[in-house]
């Protein structure tokens, strides 16, 4: 193997194993708060239950977790909030081709549909860089004049943007099946609100969360990252295989026919299925890793005396990032 190729290794190593090990923290807190959000529907403290089930649900998605959240809303009286929770459920769900939750949030979703009420939001005049948000809730442009769907009780709509005076405004929606639209006046000219910018680093200075470390030597430098690395996400990928036997063992306790399950069943058993695939990349991953750094320890020959010193690395430059669908560490580095 030669050297470019266990670089490239190497990121994407350092690119995946950061993520599981955060993947790992996210179950078992979204597992305690899906638990204790469950306890507090059972006791009716639904105001409390569904910021539980909802943060259990971000940090660890589940069509189970969303189809709880949803009648956790419903509870609530939050029509719309539960009508869009069971809408995405289905969506979930289809796509792991989990039929019996599909096929439940998409008969609680067309139940629901006939109360959802809405809000019709219209502008007499739509200055550049208007900005429309109902509560806390900001609209695209292609939101406005089409009917929203809305929670009942009173909202407030603030209208902003850049050289116009902010208006809010407030509207009560009804309980169930109703329909308000909103006129909102032209806005006034006033002071533009000023966006002031981030600091910014200092010239020839990294940005702040970037880590630089000396290293040299080459290949066996590169040789203990990468067995690091592996040995991590075969720790990583084990642990996440005991959580995955667990939930299943919990699923079919709850419901051995896998047919006509409760909320909670279906749950573990989504659980169950998601953990079994994060063990299953983090084990591979780490077998990989773990090969690759003793091949590289095996196939080093360190430099004869008085020859240039072999290709290697004179720095290596360490940096976080966080994107939509992953998080880790960058590797770059500064041959000689």
């Amino acid at each position: 193997m030669n050297v470019s190729s266990a670089r490239s290794l190497i990121v994407l190593a350092l690119l995946c194993v950061p993520a599981l090990a955060s993947a790992q923290g996210n179950v078992s807190v979204a597992e305690g708060l899906f638990r204790e959000g469950r306890e507090l529907m059972e006791k009716g403290d639904y105001p409390a239950a569904c910021p539980k089930l909802a943060e259990s649900h971000r940090l660890d998605p589940s069509p189970g977790t969303l189809l709880n959240l949803a009648s956790c809303q419903e509870k609530q009286g939050k029509v719309a909030s539960a009508w869009a929770s069971y809408l995405a459920a289905g969506r979930l769900a289809r796509t792991q081709n989990r039929t019996n939750i599909v096929e439940e949030a998409r008969q609680r979703a067309a139940e629901l549909e006939p109360k959802v009420s809405y809000l019709k939001i219209v502008l007499s005049e739509r200055a550049p860089g208007i900005q429309v948000k109902i509560d806390d809730v900001t609209l695209e442009s292609a939101a406005l004049g089409s009917k929203i769907p809305v929670d009942p009780g009173e909202r407030t709509v603030s209208i902003g943007a850049p050289g116009h005076k902010t208006v809010e405004m407030k509207v009560k929606i009804g309980a169930e099946h109703d329909s308000q639209t909103l006129n909102v006046p032209r806005l006034e000219k006033g002071e533009p609100s000023e966006v002031k910018p981030g600091p910014k680093p200092a010239p020839g200075q990294p940005d702040a969360g970037t880590k630089t470390a000396e290293a040299s030597g080459g290949p066996p430098v590169l040789a203990y990252v990468v067995g690091g690395v592996g040995v991590v996400a075969l720790g990583v990928g084990t642990a996440f295989a005991f959580m995955a036997k667990s939930a299943y063992g919990d699923a079919e306790d709850q419901c051995p026919t896998k047919s006509n399950c409760s909320s909670d069943a279906m749950a573990a058993r989504d659980k169950a299925e998601t953990r079994a695939n994060i063990a299953n990349i983090g084990i591979g991953l780490g077998v990989v890793g773990v090969g690759v750094g003793a091949v590289l320890l095996l196939t080093h020959s360190p430099p004869a005396k008085e020859k240039p010193p072999a290709a290697g690395f004179k720095s290596i430059s360490v940096s976080p990032f966080a994107g939509r669908d992953a998080a880790g560490l960058s590797l770059s580095g500064v041959m000689f």
